[in-house]
């Protein structure tokens, strides 16, 4: 069986964010190889750079994908099977979120964030699938959100791709067991990135009011996130599969609001 040390890792927005972490956490914590895959390529340079300044360039590589384009998703799978010498993990971690009314959300807005989250996830598990039916540990590991389970306000179609992505792992949990591919969802809570800071800014979120509602009274950290991405990957979670796994500081648990 594969053991964890040697595990072929594939994370789609692995240039930033929480794709950067869990790449990171992988590389320092296992000896498992790397490919981080996103499509701003000069960020997705800078973060190869400095991955493979920390652990050589033997582990980590890094390829362009767009996850909205079918040819990108193929060919930047392929490039990344080359160089791992086959797939045992993909982390869909590619995703936008846009803001605004329900009432009057731009169409192209919701296409946008439809067409990343949800078809992106999708499109890179169909890609990822003949690989991983090659291998005796397959997982894949989606990315959902508080928005998969809380009515978020001002974030129609964010909601609905991060609410859609556990129908699908669901689904493909269901399905693809049989060829021993795990599949299983991350839900993280008000982590502290770029995408959750850009809604504080916004004004759509209130950081005092997330404070006080969440029982551990603080933003979540990216490498909060990566350790149970590397467990659900590990020969530890073989029995575990088409799960959702809120990391959010208890704020879904929470009743003291009533």
């Amino acid at each position: 069986m594969t053991t964890q040390a040697s595990l072929r890792v594939l994370i789609t927005g692995g240039a930033q964010g929480l794709g950067f972490s869990m790449a990171e956490a992988f590389l320092a914590t296992t000896q498992a190889k790397v490919v981080i895959a996103d499509m701003a390529h000069d960020v997705l340079e800078q973060s190869a750079e400095r991955l493979k300044s920390v652990h050589g360039d033997e582990r980590l590589s890094s390829v362009v994908m767009n996850v909205t384009d079918e040819d990108s998703v193929h060919d930047a799978t392929l490039s990344a099977v080359t160089f791992l010498g086959g797939l045992d993990t993909l982390i869909t971690c590619a995703g936008v979120i846009s803001r605004g009314n329900s009432e009057s959300h731009e169409w192209a807005l919701w296409e946008r964030d439809i067409a990343v989250n949800l078809g992106g996830t999708y499109r890179c598990a169909r890609e990822a699938y003949e690989h991983l039916c090659r291998s005796d540990s397959a997982s894949i590991i989606t990315i959902a959100s508080l928005g998969s389970f809380l009515g978020m306000p001002q974030r129609p179609s964010y909601n609905s791709s991060k609410s859609a992505i556990v129908g699908l792992t669901r689904t493909l949990a269901a399905e693809w067991g049989v060829h021993n591919i795990r599949v299983n969802a991350i839900a993280p809570g008000f982590i502290e990135t770029a995408m959750m800071r850009s809604g504080i800014t916004a004004g759509l979120l209130d950081e005092k009011k997330m404070m006080d509602r969440m029982p551990l009274r603080r933003l979540g950290r990216p490498d909060e996130i990566a350790p149970l991405a590397i467990f659900l990957a590990s020969p530890g979670a073989s029995y575990i599969t088409g799960t959702v796994i809120p990391v959010d500081g208890g704020l879904l648990c929470d009743g003291t609001f009533f």
